[in-house]
């Protein structure tokens, strides 16, 4: 695979800066025929493939991309499910310079309404997604990058391409030309990162926190901005139902953004009346405060908002939630457009580390077994008779695209009219291990991956006034871990604890009505517990009472009986439900006492001279 790197320098921003380019280069920028990684998302390439001067067609994976740039570019022709052949043709009289966006499994739609394919450039946007989602449609992709063949000028596009060693084990690219933008000046995403046991919960606290209006927030030119809308990547229908039950949302303040199909319709429905597929709002539109996405929006959707923060759950345990960092991750983080959003510059990244104790050895050996069984399958069902061999065909289509593949790689080419090796789902399952077993072995590799996908996970003090707010949005933390850093903020003065304390003050206000009633050390002398501080309170309620109750009937300068004293508290603890011994003694809590002897008609008796009050 050949590689070239082009450099973009600092002045240019974005790839349709046709002037900038022309300035530098000599020439607007042009995709090229081959592989082209943009090392960057929202750079501009699916705009400059829809503007320039070229008959294009865009090519995507995902339906919600498509549906978002065509809204975007209404002159355009969409072409998924439902369109005929018919529309293309009378799209293609009439335009004068043809756009077309289509989906994977609708391009031989065009194949025949398109007579000098070399007139035209195809963009097969995202292509990283071929690899990703081999696992439940490697057929289609197989025919898509077939019918690709037809044209000359292709070009796969991505900011985060499928590695080398899996593009080099897929003969469709082996040797293809690949470019590589290398540009000097970039935007950053600083990443915090939350390892958790259940992401799943920490997305339910997530919404709770916003739902009672605690906003996480920084500071711009000294003005406080709050994230008041959360955008949350979460590749699992079932998961994001089940949230949005538990949390008791409403379909006014709720966007869900997943994959047409009447299997993820069911399930919305299963929330209730109102809710339903959306769509991601276009420039200018009003945003829900919380819009939830399966990976349909994980790469080359836009959104919009002045204050969404995002949040993406990785859940390492099963397969399709696992998040990928190296190509997903990168996508998600682009997806916010808007400059004047400041959350625009942050991620959390929510995760659990892998649990399962399998082996590189052991995968490998798997591996080889389900490659022997697929090669043997393969020439058993091509050789088999004919009333055989249909019926395996028959067996093939019957199985579900999710487990098709579970067993061997083995698949019927219905052009061919034979069965054959699977390429890509044998790719596919190595890459899916990768993810799951090595991006998430522990913390420092995750750290790590972040670093080489370009991610900052470096300290500046507005990250840090961010990351300190989210770490107790997140999780809910231990009544003793939260108290205690409620106290330290108090301790201290700052920006960052400033903000951290207030959220906790929000999430928590009980956390402050206890340092106020009781005060840092005594609340560290409690050992933080709230069962204790709940105690003292009560105590210091009581004394309360007594004291109210005693100062309308003793007075400095009173010097009274022990006997009395005794007697004044008995009626005042019995009115007050105390069930107490009256000592007089007692008196020194509420009092400066001294003892004194008072005369009395029997003689002299111990009492106690009131000296002040405390």
């Amino acid at each position: 695979m050949k590689k070239e790197v082009i450099k973009i320098p600092a002045n240019i921003k974005y790839l349709t800066e046709r002037e900038k380019f022309i300035e530098e280069f000599g020439k607007p920028f042009e995709l090229p025929n081959g592989i082209l990684n943009k090392e960057i998302p929202g750079c501009g390439a699916t705009t400059v493939a829809l503007t320039d001067e070229h008959k294009t067609i865009i090519c995507s994976p995902r339906n919600e991309l498509l549906k978002n740039k065509h809204e975007q570019y209404p002159d355009t022709l969409l072409v998924i499910g439902g369109v005929d052949t018919k529309e293309i043709e009378a799209y293609l009289q009439t335009a004068e310079l043809p756009k077309i966006l289509v989906s994977y499994d609708s391009v031989y739609k065009l194949i025949g309404c398109i007579k000098y394919k070399s007139d035209w450039r195809v963009v097969v946007d995202e292509f990283q997604c071929l690899l990703a989602d081999s696992s439940f449609k490697s057929e289609i992709e197989l025919h898509f990058l077939d019918n690709s063949r037809s044209f000359p000028y292709v070009t796969f596009l991505s900011a985060t391409p499928i590695l080398d060693k899996y593009l080099e084990q897929i003969d469709y690219f082996k040797d293809m030309n690949y470019y590589q933008l290398d540009w000097e000046e970039k935007d950053i995403v600083r990443v915090y990162r939350e390892r958790t046991k259940n992401p799943i919960n920490a997305a339910l606290e997530i919404v709770r926190y916003y739902q009672n209006g605690n906003y996480p927030s920084v500071y711009v030119n000294g003005e406080r901005i709050y994230s008041k809308e959360c955008v949350i990547f979460l590749n699992s229908v079932n998961n994001i139902v089940n949230i949005i039950k538990q949390t008791e949302l409403k379909p006014e303040e709720v966007n869900i953004i997943v994959g047409n199909s009447d299997d993820n319709d069911k399930q919305i429905a299963r929330i209730g009346e109102g809710f339903k597929r959306g769509r991601i709002p276009l420039k200018g539109e009003t945003h829900k405060k919380f819009t939830f996405c399966t990976s349909t929006a994980y790469a080359g959707c836009d959104f919009y908002s002045t204050n969404a923060a995002t949040f993406v759950i990785s859940d390492c345990n099963r397969p399709n939630t696992a998040v990928d960092i190296a190509t997903e991750l990168v996508q998600i983080a682009g997806r916010q457009r808007l400059a004047c959003n400041p959350f625009r510059e942050f991620l959390t990244f929510i995760y659990n580390v892998n649990t399962e104790d399998i082996t590189q050895d052991e995968f490998n050996e798997s591996l080889e077994k389900k490659v022997n069984v697929t090669l043997d399958e393969i020439r058993d069902n091509n050789n088999a008779g004919e009333a055989l061999r249909a019926k395996r065909i028959k067996d093939f289509r019957r199985i579900p695209d999710n487990v098709k593949y579970q067993d061997s790689y083995t698949m019927y080419d219905e052009l061919k009219g034979e069965f054959v090796f699977n390429r890509l789902a044998y790719v596919n399952e190595q890459y899916c291990f990768d993810v799951q077993k090595f991006n998430y072995q522990n913390g420092v590799i995750v750290k790590k991956l972040l670093q080489d996908s370009s991610f900052d996970v470096s300290e500046n003090q507005t990250y840090a006034v961010y990351q300190e707010q989210l770490k107790h949005l997140i999780k809910k933390e231990p009544f003793v871990d939260r108290m205690q850093a409620y106290c330290e903020y108090r301790a201290k003065q700052g920006l960052i604890v400033n903000l951290a304390m207030s959220t906790l003050e929000s999430k928590y206000p009980e956390l402050r009505y206890y340092y106020e009633a009781l005060g840092a050390d005594r609340i560290k002398a409690l050992n933080y517990k709230e069962k204790k501080l709940l105690n003292e309170i009560h105590i210091m309620k009581t004394k309360n009472k007594i004291r109210h109750e005693l100062h309308g009937t003793i007075h400095i300068g009173d010097r009274i009986l022990t006997a009395d004293i005794q007697q004044t508290l008995r009626v005042v603890y019995d009115r007050l439900g105390i069930d107490k011994s009256p000592k007089a003694t007692d008196l020194n809590e509420f009092f400066e006492i001294h003892p004194v002897k008072i005369p009395t008609a029997n003689g002299r008796k111990n009492g106690f001279e009131i000296r002040g009050i405390l």
